[in-house]
């Protein structure tokens, strides 16, 4: 079996096919970025959502903006860091939009934390924006009011508590906190302090994304698209204040990929915990959900498709209606994913993937354009302008190390500059022959007589078709086949018979359903064949009862006497029920028996 990472066409590994008699030598894939910066000591921990690059201050000069998970935000501008800022919780998210069409166009740089999202403004503090409270469930509600005032005990509200959960009804974390505490004396205390402060339901922010918000141009304006732990999407208005679009989901969303403008036409399409991609079209829930192999790891969203990276090693590429583009399987885990749109002279959409191995790709759709080696496994990607470069690849390590490395203007990403699409034997002309008076002529004929053939084609289908509609009508009626059927005034069965084992040992299964729509009692069942070459566990017996629509399967063990004979076949027969008179058989089936394996001793 041929490893898909062998070829780079197949989306695999950076090596070329070596020379075999199937054709040329396939160039191995190359790296086509320079390295611009390295600094192995740079000691910054974060991940691809906490990277991004913006215009600060309107010089001209894009800065790396990067919030670290030890609660800084980090300014970077060249090679150096520029500047430190504490946050007040863990960062989730970074991003920046534009707020208004005033000039200069200064960027905000918005920061989510927990429930909040922090606005920054020339790298001041500017604004922060509170998710709205959730709605708490009002038994809930009542129970700690009641606790609160001393109306019920601990363990009765406890136990009120634990009911609900039940239910089904989800909890906040101050009752789950509650539910948790062993000793008495604690829950007590736990009790006490929160008194006099109402049971609210917060959440805090998964995701986030920007979208334009009309135009779709660099210093347009646009707004924020929030994903919260509650199963919702928010999207803010532009100056990041208030929410203009609630979409509930009801999964909490794990990240999200956004395409379109708020005013003209959007899509944004969100990866779930439960391992579905569900489609937002317009503010509206889409039908369309995708049930994904494994858990996602990275979303991207490229210029037809939304490339999805799974747990399982593989990135898949689905179209807006649900269907499956391509698959690229990978030797070794995905760490990150991000988008590479590469302006210049060749304007190109490709993808970004980090490995585990630390390998890092460049897709264009599912050809391996690009792959280059990092000591260290890669947690972090941001591609976009850097400075005053426009086509920057920014990495981050596990072990802290800041990698940056830029595109030449000269670097060629389309299928087929690397050695991939097509075959070279695909250019080769066909020799093709040369039309003959005799080929023209019944040309002309087919096209004269189109209509009549496609008659004639359809007419001959349709006998064809009733054929083997009345041939097997024979089958299931005469009883020569493994299936039958019957219907009468009285009764109505069908019964198949399938066969298991490799012998001389077999195990004959009869698959027996009531049709009708009355019961039946004491049906006996036969079975007949030939005893010089079978030895069947029963002859005959009994159903007591046959309830309509429920299928009922009986095993019969079957021993072949001779193992080295040709094999015969086996008929059963279904016998009128007690109590009603026949002198034919209700149902017949009969199933041609296997070829025997020689018994080992």
């Amino acid at each position: 079996m041929v490893d898909p990472s062998d070829y780079a066409a197949d989306g695999g590994g950076g090596q070329g096919k070596g020379p075999g008699l199937n054709g040329p030598l396939t160039p191995p894939v190359k790296s086509v970025w320079l390295d611009a910066f390295n600094d192995p000591v740079a000691g910054i921990s974060a991940y691809t959502p906490c990277i991004h690059t913006c215009n600060l201050f309107g010089d001209g000069e894009n800065r790396l903006v990067i919030a670290d998970e030890d609660r800084k935000l980090k300014i970077w501008k060249g090679t150096t860091k520029a500047s430190e800022h504490p946050l007040l919780d863990t960062p989730v998210a970074i991003t920046s939009f534009i707020s208004d069409n005033a000039h200069p166009r200064l960027p905000a740089l918005a920061v989510a934390a927990g429930s909040h999202i922090y606005i920054y403004r020339n790298l001041r503090p500017y604004y922060k924006f509170v998710l709205p409270p959730e709605n708490v469930n009002t038994e809930e509600q009542d129970i700690w009011q009641k606790l609160m005032e001393g109306e019920v005990v601990v363990g009765d509200a406890l136990a009120q508590l634990t009911r609900l959960q039940d239910a089904g009804v989800v909890l906040q974390t101050r009752s789950l906190q509650l539910m948790n505490i062993g000793d008495p004396d604690a829950k007590m205390g736990f009790v006490e302090h929160w008194q006099g402060q109402p049971l609210v339901a917060t959440t805090v922010i998964t995701c986030m994304d920007v979208i334009k918000q009309s135009l779709d141009e660099p210093d347009a304006v646009s707004c924020l698209v929030v994903g919260t732990e509650s199963g919702r999407v928010l999207i803010l208005n532009a100056a990041g204040t208030a929410i203009v679009k609630n979409i509930w989901i009801g999964i909490t969303p794990a990240m999200i990929a956004i395409q379109g403008e708020l005013d003209v036409g959007y899509r944004i399409t969100v990866a779930g915990r439960d391992g579905k991609l569900y489609h937002i079209r317009n503010g509206e829930l889409q039908q369309t959900i995708i049930q994904l192999e494994a858990q996602p790891v990275g979303l991207v969203r490229l210029v037809k498709h939304v490339a999805v990276g799974c747990m399982n090693d593989v990135i898949h590429a689905y179209q807006p209606n649900g269907h499956k583009s391509w698959s690229i399987y990978l030797p070794t885990h995905i760490l990150a994913m991000q988008r590479m749109e590469v302006t210049g002279q060749r304007m190109t959409k490709a993808l970004v993937v980090s490995l585990a191995n630390g390998e890092v790709r460049v897709y264009n759709d599912k050809l391996l354009v690009s792959i280059h080696s990092v000591p260290n496994p890669i947690t972090a990607l941001w591609f976009g302008r850097y400075g005053r470069e426009d086509n920057t690849l920014i990495s981050l390590t596990k072990s802290g190390m800041l990698d940056i490395k830029m595109l030449p203007r000269t670097a060629n990403l389309e299928a087929g500059s690397v050695g991939g699409g097509p075959p070279p034997e695909q250019e080769i002309p066909l020799a093709v022959p040369k039309k003959t008076r005799l080929y023209v002529e019944q040309t002309q004929r087919e096209r004269e007589q189109a209509s009549d053939m496609h008659r004639t084609f359809q007419r001959d289908l349709a006998k064809l078709r009733l054929a083997t509609a009345r041939a097997y009508v024979k089958v299931l009626t005469d009883g020569q086949g493994a299936a039958a059927f019957s219907t009468s005034s009285n009764t109505s069965l069908s019964l198949s018979l399938s066969v298991t084992g490799l012998g001389p040992r077999f195990r004959l299964t009869l698959a027996l359903r009531n049709e009708g729509g009355r019961q039946m009692l004491e049906v006996p069942v036969a079975l007949r064949a030939d005893p010089g070459l079978y030895t069947l566990g029963r002859t005959q017996f009994t159903i007591p009862l046959l309830v309509p629509g429920l299928q009922y399967s009986f095993e019969v063990p079957v021993t072949m006497v001779d193992p080295n004979a040709a094999p015969g076949a086996i008929t059963v027969l279904l016998l009128a029920a007690g109590g009603l008179p026949s002198s034919a058989p209700l149902l017949q089936a009969t199933i041609k028996m296997p070829f025997s394996e020689p018994e080992d001793i």
